[in-house]
């Protein structure tokens, strides 16, 4: 009986976490991974590939800007995708290499998770993941990447606000030739 109460307990919060809207899992779960960028991308996807959406995409390239208005089948996906997966670190070989943290804001009214690379030659450096204090809905995911090599070095910055902005920030710094900077940015409107 004593086993019989203890795996009811146990399978108390499976059972009402599937009546709830599904968020991602931020805290380490029991099989030991980190918040999955891939996961939070395919849940955004599901939930809104069908919406009538516009975007506004502004490309600026060392200075000079280039702009267009594309619904949400024109947008390039994989390749935004790309850059975005790429940053995951839920995979079960990066536990133990970040050192995570939490906070509250209060003037944001927010749960903030941090995550910091333990090493500076991973990829993926630096993730903080902003959810709403109160719904615990996702609000915001900052990353930053580095990537050196004998070629030079490339450094990116991205920002999801969900149904708001996709920002794609990328420094380059080859070993020969000119610095390259590249803002991608699309703004639902």
């Amino acid at each position: 009986m004593k086993y019989v109460s203890l795996f009811i307990l146990l399978l108390l919060p499976v059972a009402f976490s599937s009546c709830r809207e599904r968020q991602p899992d931020i805290f380490a779960d029991v099989q030991g991974t980190y918040f999955s960028v891939r996961q939070m991308a395919i849940d955004e996807w599901n939930t809104h590939a069908n919406d009538p959406v516009t975007f506004i995409r502004r490309e600026t390239v060392n200075g000079k800007t280039d702009s267009a208005y594309l619904s949400i089948v024109h947008v390039d996906w994989p390749a935004i995708l790309k850059v975005f997966f790429e940053t995951d670190i839920s995979d079960r070989k990066f536990l133990g290499k970040y050192k995570f943290s939490q906070f509250d804001d209060a003037v944001d009214n927010t749960h903030d998770f941090m995550y910091i690379a333990e090493d500076k030659d991973l990829y993926t450096q630096q993730l903080l993941i902003t959810m709403a204090i109160g719904s615990n809905k996702v609000t915001g995911i900052y990353i930053e990447t580095d990537k050196n090599n004998l070629l030079g070095s490339i450094h990116q910055k991205l920002y999801y606000n969900p149904m708001k902005t996709i920002q794609i920030q990328r420094t380059e710094k080859p070993l020969i030739g000119s610095k390259k900077e590249t803002l991608i940015q699309y703004d639902v409107k």
